[in-house]
């Protein structure tokens, strides 16, 4: 069967993650016509009235526009491909209109279409500190969002929560899960650096109280042999130069944080430095 998918047809709905509404299409120059085609060669799916989407597109995004809202808060955020740390239970959704939506959303009340500070902002009202702010520092990471622009949205009096997330963030992180890691041994009241330089080994993610390099270790980034290769060239020199290095695991950060910060506090009793005097 020939490709009868309009390059015009194709090109809108991939800018608007692969869903978007016949409205939007036909005020774009999209005909009837080309539609139908699309859609006889299953190019092109109507999941629900007036709603239109490619093939395996995004499950919440179509749920989101079959509802008539938009994708918000951690549901937009992930759609925008910022970092996540935990999944919500529901699709969370902004809405302009007073119509009530079924229990499988989260509604949020707003004007549309959200960008993506408005998406940053809605995480830090609603959603836990840890979880807002691997979200907000990964959308300035990113170059999504700027610090200037989060500091100037949140000045209100009732923001000062806002303003705490924000004074955390670090635009140069590399991972959600040195993220984590920063968040836990700031609430610990333990200094640490970031992405600090070794000789001959190249950057630590941590190094705490100058002493202890805390590695924070996804299985997704030594899964290929020349990265399992490299891990231990680095751990030898590490070795070597007795620079103490703890591992630390998802599971370790986000479920058994109490369990991280004990091994932080045992590492440094064992390697810090003695007085000689």
């Amino acid at each position: 069967m020939g490709n009868y998918l309009p390059m015009d047809l194709l090109s809108l709905l991939t800018m608007r993650g692969g869903v978007t509404r016949r409205g939007d299409l036909v005020a774009n120059g999209v005909s009837s016509h080309q539609l139908a085609a699309a859609l006889a060669a299953g190019q092109v799916v109507k999941p629900c009235r007036g709603v239109y989407c490619l093939p395996g597109a995004d499950p919440s995004h179509v749920a989101a526009a079959c509802a008539g809202a938009e994708l918000a808060c951690i549901s937009g955020a992930s759609h925008r491909g910022l970092w996540i740390l935990r999944r919500p239970a529901l699709i969370h959704v902004s809405v302009d209109h007073g119509r009530a939506l079924d229990d499988t959303f989260t509604v949020h009340r707003s004007a549309r279409s959200l960008t993506d500070l408005d998406v940053c902002i809605q995480c830090m009202r609603c959603l836990p500190e840890l979880d807002a702010l691997c979200i907000v520092e990964s959308a300035v990471v990113l170059g999504k969002v700027s610090l200037p622009e989060l500091r100037q949205r949140a000045t209100g009096r009732r923001d000062l929560a806002l303003r705490k997330i924000i004074a955390q963030i670090d635009p140069f992180s590399q991972s959600i899960l040195e993220t984590v890691a920063k968040y836990h041994l700031r609430r610990a009241g333990y200094s640490f650096q970031s992405q600090v330089y070794v000789k001959g080994v190249g950057r630590l993610d941590l190094v705490v109280e100058k002493v202890l390099g805390v590695e924070a270790d996804g299985r997704e980034h030594h899964s290929a042999s020349a990265d399992f290769e490299e891990d231990r060239r680095r751990g030898n020199l590490l070795m070597i130069g007795r620079v103490p290095v703890l591992r630390a695991t998802y599971s370790l950060l986000v479920r058994h944080s109490g369990q991280f910060l004990q091994l932080v506090k045992q590492a440094l009793d064992a390697y810090a430095p003695t007085d000689q005097g």
